[in-house]
């Protein structure tokens, strides 16, 4: 008896033995890839982790340094290859983007990045595209080209120029039309003491050769006093008006009309123009609110089929609703959100002992099993069965299970994606109601989502990080008896986690330790006897099963489209008062010559 166990022992130790030496194998070609990974030998290093795992595809710390060793080698070689493109090092940059699609083929910002690569090559053309829509007077198109250049390249010194170019008409668009000249470009001094306003106006057309139209309701005896120097002849007159609550309408390039303040003036003198936009990513309805707010404006109408928006408003109103839309109205940042899921289980059951009869039988003269207690008479050990019959049970099993999944995910800003992965399990509910027949039992069924469920929210930031709000729960069903009307309860057993996080585009964060242990014995023995220390397994076989499963989370996100840059030319802009709206154009301090003397008006003291 003792030899046979120790010749039954033999096989479990040779099992043991193998796998001890099969696990340091493996451990030591995992550390030598994970060195070359960490030398910057990346395809060595992935090469070496991924032929180990061939031969072990079951192996879980192996399945988790290949899934590692890639994030972090994409990871390297991007960031080198992108600081080789900022430095102009393209062909440096084209190499580390083409290593990148070596390790992984779709890894979309590699691919991106070499067609940008590519089409540096023609930049000179969209310059060139950029340089004619300006002449053409589309300055969204050349804008847009502008935009293109140098997203290529960010120091490009034509896409720069053009830039200059673009701002500079802008500056000259912002200005009414049609616009005041004067003849004097040099700045002048004024001083006036309650004087009478319309004799300061004809001194100031004498002297800049402007011609002034008074409205039949302006006050003859209105008196003003100021006092500047080295201003402007526009900016003189354009105090002398606010002094006076007055305002003034251009009429050609060398006459005013000035007229007094009151809504009824304004109304019969203010000239108003009419735009559409064609909007592109920005609801209609929004802009709509947008305009109303900021710029006061009613008459707006909104068009939602084609997503258009019409104003009728001043031209300085037009312009400001031009640069307010021209800011909003962009394209929703989006992120390419690629997930692995791995659920790695590992059970170990183990069975031993000897499996003794649990049932006995009583056989008749003729064999056959005993109806009547006539035929129990003269019972012997012919006539007894036992089953099953006793024999020695051995089982071992050892199950290591990895369930993976690998979901890619294309997520707009602020959307939440969801993902689910299972069964949809039915749940039947019964209610009862009383009636004089008895009572009425209604079923009614509703399903349960069991399995893989994901869902993530990113949140898109200018500096190229996105936040992710992470929902994961893993679940599975499991029916249980019956109730007394028939209905049957399930189980549902679940691991879930939340988090938030921030990662840089292409960052690999790995979230694990929702771990499950389940443990469970089992026996069928003779009662005392199996009790028996070191003998118990003579007289009975005892089961134990020891299972745990752990969850992995490996989540990068890797950014498709952000914001585009804009200058502060572009978020900022001067607006007017609280109740007169203008778009002034912001010019440099005036330039003195000190060889020449400033050009003074008389001054008209009242006595």
């Amino acid at each position: 008896m003792i030899s046979s166990r120790s010749c039954n022992k033999a096989p479990f130790l040779m099992l043991a033995l193998c796998v001890a030496l099969a696990g340091c194998g493996t451990s030591g070609v995992r550390k030598d890839g994970q060195a070359l990974i960490a030398e910057g030998q990346y395809e060595a290093g992935i090469s070496m982790l991924e032929e180990a795992l061939k031969e072990n595809p079951r192996d879980t710390e192996l399945n988790i340094a290949v899934v590692q060793g890639r994030r972090q080698s994409i990871e390297a070689l991007l960031t080198q290859a992108d600081s080789d493109r900022s430095r102009h090092d393209f062909a440096g940059a084209r190499m580390g983007y083409g290593r990148v699609l070596t390790l992984e083929p779709n890894n979309r910002r590699a691919q991106e990045a070499v067609r940008q690569i590519e089409q540096i090559n023609n930049i000179g053309e969209r310059v060139a595209l950029g340089q004619a829509a300006l002449r053409q007077g589309d300055l969204f198109g050349a804008e847009r080209h502008m935009r293109e250049v140098l997203m290529l390249d960010l120091q490009n010194q034509d896409g720069l120029a053009l830039r200059k170019d673009i701002e500079l008409v802008q500056s000259r668009t912002t200005q009414t039309n049609p616009q005041l000249r004067t003849k004097m470009e040099r700045p002048v001094t004024l001083e006036f003491r309650d004087a009478n306003l319309k004799t300061i106006f004809e001194v100031l057309s004498q002297v800049a050769g402007l011609n002034f139209i008074f409205d039949k309701d302006l006050r003859p005896d209105m008196k003003a006093t100021i006092f500047v120097r080295d201003v402007r002849i526009e900016d003189a007159v354009a105090l002398l008006l606010e002094q006076n609550q007055l305002h003034q309408k251009v009429v050609n390039d060398n006459t005013l009309l000035i007229y007094p303040d009151s809504p009824q003036k304004t109304k019969d003198y203010q000239e108003l123009v009419m735009r559409t936009f064609y909007l592109t990513s920005i609801d209609s309805n929004t802009a709509l609110n947008m305009v109303k707010t900021m710029l006061k404006t009613r008459d707006v109408f909104v068009d939602e089929r084609l997503n258009t928006l019409t104003m009728r408003d001043t031209p300085d109103a037009v312009r400001m609703a031009e640069k307010l839309l021209q800011s909003q109205d962009q394209s929703n940042p989006e992120v390419v959100l690629e997930v692995e899921v791995m659920e790695v289980a590992r059970s170990r059951i183990l069975e031993l002992g000897l499996q003794w009869p649990n049932t006995f039988g009583v056989l008749n003269e003729d064999g056959k099993g005993v109806t009547t207690l006539d035929q129990l008479r003269g019972i012997d050990s012919s006539r007894i069965t036992i089953s099953p019959s006793p024999q020695a049970k051995i089982n071992a099993q050892d199950n290591d299970i990895n369930t993976l999944a690998s979901p890619v995910i294309r997520v707009s800003n602020r959307e939440q994606a969801r993902i689910h992965i299972g069964q949809r399990v039915p749940i039947v509910s019964a209610t009862s109601v009383p009636s004089t027949q008895g009572p009425v039992i209604t079923e009614s069924i509703t399903y349960l989502d069991v399995g893989l469920k994901l869902e993530v929210t990113p949140v898109v930031h200018l500096n190229n990080e996105v936040a992710i709000k992470v929902s994961l729960e893993v679940s599975n069903a499991k029916p249980l008896e019956p109730t007394r009307q028939g209905t049957i309860p399930v189980q549902v057993d679940t691991r879930n986690a939340q988090t938030s996080l921030r990662l840089h585009d292409g960052e690999t964060q790995v979230l694990a330790g929702l771990v499950r242990n389940d443990d469970g014995a089992s026996g069928n023995k003779i009662p005392l006897l199996g009790d028996i220390p070191g003998l118990g397994r003579l007289f009975g076989s005892n089961r134990n099963d020891r299972s745990q499963s752990e969850l992995v989370l490996s989540i990068t996100p890797r950014i498709v489209r952000n914001l585009p840059y804009q200058s502060p030319s572009d978020m900022e802009f001067p607006s007017g008062t609280e109740t007169s709206m203008q778009i002034r154009n912001l010019k440099g301090p005036i330039e003195v010559d000190e060889e020449q003397p400033l050009a003074a008006v008389p001054t008209a003291v009242r006595p």
